[in-house]
């Protein structure tokens, strides 16, 4: 008896391994468009042409050459690729209850739209040296320093937990002494192209920032930051 009930209690956990499994498998991010020269490199592999349809998994860098770009499909978030940008796919996992998605951002600029879906929960993650900002159903555009927000509120905060919320309609950069800047209303139509330009019309004043949380660990020596979005 002492060993059915241990063969069954086994059954049950391998049971319940694969459908942990099936529940939480690696997601994949479809090529929705291409123009110019676009590459990716899968992990150990060659770098290949870009093509419509082309899907990439977890590890893949993907790259864009001058005057070329991209857009990335992961179900409902979309993610524009501008010229001469290059993109780790760090982790895509997907789930019944959505999708988690993490970024890194090596050099370019690029535009994510990640729309609210009834029911379930997009955690996307882009990393950068520099800043970090921290969204729900929004769409903005990032190059690893200037925030620009076109849809919805943005939490911009640097490694050491200064931040300022960023609107719709807003933009915000990393000033040279590493402190968020306060927002700065921009027109509908405006672009991280006419960043130049707003932050020399933007009058910069003294930061002072909102009570942070406990501090992490200390970072390692090569601090990188994220682009978190949450959307519920």
């Amino acid at each position: 008896m002492k060993k059915l009930l241990v063969l069954v209690s086994l059954a049950c956990l391998a049971s319940a391994a694969v459908m942990a499994a099936d529940e939480a498998a690696a997601a994949k991010v479809v090529f929705a468009a291409v123009s110019g020269k676009v590459e990716y490199q899968r992990p150990g592999s060659a770098w290949k042409p870009a093509k419509v349809g082309d899907s990439v998994e977890k590890g893949t860098i993907v790259s864009t050459g001058f005057k070329s770009s991209a857009t990335l499909k992961l179900d409902e978030t979309s993610l524009y690729l501008k010229p001469l940008t290059r993109l780790t796919l760090e982790d895509l996992i997907k789930t019944s209850g959505g999708t988690q998605t993490k970024l890194y951002l090596l050099a370019g600029r690029v535009k994510a739209d990640v729309p609210p879906q009834a029911g379930k929960t997009t955690d996307f993650h882009i990393k950068s040296p520099t800043a970090t900002a921290s969204v729900r159903g929004t769409e903005f555009e990032f190059d690893g320093m200037n925030l620009m927000v076109s849809r919805g509120t943005v939490q911009y905060q640097t490694p050491t937990n200064q931040y300022r919320l960023v609107g719709a309609q807003e933009f915000s950069y990393i000033a040279p002494n590493g402190t968020v800047t306060p927002p700065t209303t921009v027109g509908p139509n405006s672009d991280l192209g006419d960043a130049a330009q707003v932050i020399v019309q933007s009058t910069v004043g003294a930061f002072t920032p909102p009570p942070a949380p406990p501090p992490a660990a200390a970072p390692a020596v090569k601090q990188t930051s994220t682009v978190s979005v949450t959307v519920q």
